[in-house]
C-alpha cells in the first residue's frame, strides 16, 4: 500500500485540528478536540516508525489502546452535550453506562472475528476496540432517533462527532466481519476501506466544524410557562419514557 496515501487522514486531522482551534472547540468538545490531538501526533509516530519494525508494532498497539479510551470518553461528551440539564435526572445517569456494557458484551461476544495470531494484552486490545465502535454506533443510532423526536437541530457539533464515529464505526464492524470470512484474500481490501471510512469521518467532521455553533442559552427572566407550555412539555416527557 502507498505510504503517502495510507497516512491520508492524518492530513485530514491536522487540517481538522486547525478548524477545531479556529472554532476554539476545547471549550465545547473538549475530549474530541484531545483526540484530534493524539490522532495528528500517533499518525506521525506511526509514520516515523514504519521503517521499523519492532518500533512499528509497539507505536501501532499503544495508540490503538489510546484510541479506545479516548473513543469512549468522546461518546460520553457527546451524550451529555445532547442530553443537557436532562443529564442531571437519575435515569440519564444510566444511559451511558448501559451503552457502554452492552458494547463490552458485543464485542466480547465478536471475539470470533479476532485473528488468531492475537493474544495477551493485543488480544484485550482489539476486543475493546470492537466493544468501542458497537457503543459508537449505538449512540450514533440513539441521536438519530432523538433528533425528529425532540426537534433539535441536526447541525450541530456532538451530531457530527457521533456522525463521523457512527459511519466509520458501521464500516469498521462489517469489514471486520469480512476479513474473518474471507482471512487474508480480504486484508488490502480491508486496509482500504478502513483509510477512505475513517478520511470520510473526518471530513465529516470538518464540515461540522466549519460553521460557528449556535449555542442555546437558558433565559432566566422568561416568564412562568403557560397551561398549555406546560401541557407540552409534560407531552414531550411522556413520549420519552
Amino acid at each position: 500500500m502507498n505510504v503517502l496515501l495510507q497516512y491520508t487522514p492524518l492530513g485530514l486531522l491536522a487540517v481538522l485540528l486547525g478548524v477545531l482551534l479556529r472554532r476554539r472547540a476545547y471549550t465545547t468538545s473538549p475530549w474530541f478536540f484531545v483526540y484530534a490531538i493524539f490522532g495528528v501526533i500517533a499518525g506521525l509516530a506511526r509514520f516515523v516508525a514504519h521503517s521499523y519494525a519492532t518500533r512499528y508494532y509497539a507505536t501501532y498497539w499503544v495508540t490503538e489502546a489510546g484510541y479506545d479510551l479516548l473513543g469512549i470518553l468522546v461518546m460520553y461528551e457527546v451524550l451529555r452535550a445532547v442530553l443537557g440539564n436532562l443529564a442531571r435526572a437519575w435515569w440519564a445517569r444510566l444511559v451511558f453506562p448501559t451503552i457502554l456494557l452492552a458494547g463490552a458484551g458485543m464485542g466480547w461476544a465478536r471475539t470470533d472475528v479476532v485473528p488468531a495470531r492475537f493474544s495477551g494484552i493485543e488480544f484485550y486490545i482489539v476486543v475493546g476496540e470492537i466493544a468501542v465502535r458497537f457503543v459508537q454506533v449505538f449512540v450514533f443510532a440513539g441521536l438519530v432517533t432523538l433528533v425528529p423526536l425532540l426537534g433539535l437541530r441536526w447541525r450541530q457539533y456532538p451530531f457530527g462527532v457521533a456522525t463521523g464515529f457512527g459511519l466509520y464505526a458501521t464500516v469498521m464492524l462489517l469489514t471486520t466481519t469480512k476479513f474473518s470470512d474471507f482471512g487474508t484474500r480480504f486484508k488490502l481490501l480491508w486496509g482500504w476501506t478502513s483509510i477512505v471510512a475513517y478520511s470520510l469521518a473526518v471530513l465529516i467532521w470538518i464540515w461540522f466544524f466549519s460553521v460557528p455553533q449556535e449555542i442555546e442559552t437558558l433565559n432566566t427572566e422568561r416568564s412562568a410557562p403557560s397551561p398549555g407550555d406546560l401541557k407540552q412539555y409534560k407531552d414531550a416527557l411522556r413520549r420519552m419514557r
